[in-house]
Order: structure tokens, then C-alpha cells, then sequence
């Protein structure tokens, strides 16, 4: 399962990595990319310093 995780310091993205496969860490906003398992979103969620967590999801441009 692939999570955007918005976090409240890049010191958070260690922890994150406990989780699973660190994909994407944004340079310019406190936004991780994380690859793992459905049943640890909870505990990802109590993670002092996650702010929050939500599935990816592709976007579509409407014309």
C-alpha cells in the first residue's frame, strides 16, 4: 500500500522507514513517500511528528 505522509520535520523519515520503503521525500514540503503494509497505518498514524496519513491516489485533470 502506498501512504503520503505529511510529517513536521524530515527527522520523522527514520522512524517512517521501520515501516517500510522510504519511495519519496519531498525537498521543498515536509511530504514523505511510503510504501507498506495496510495493517501498520495505525501505528504510523501515532508517530510523534506525522502529521497526517493518506493513500496515494493518481489524479486526473479535467478539461
Amino acid at each position: 500500500m502506498r501512504l503520503i505522509v505529511r510529517i513536521k520535520d524530515k527527522s520523522v523519515v527514520k522512524e517512517l522507514k521501520r515501516f517500510g520503503k522510504v519511495s519519496y521525500v519531498s525537498e521543498l514540503i515536509n511530504v514523505v513517500g511510503l510504501d507498506t503494509k495496510a495493517r501498520d497505518i495505525y501505528k504510523i498514524k501515532e508517530i510523534e511528528g506525522v502529521v497526517d496519513v493518506r493513500e496515494s491516489s493518481k489524479g486526473v485533470i479535467a478539461v
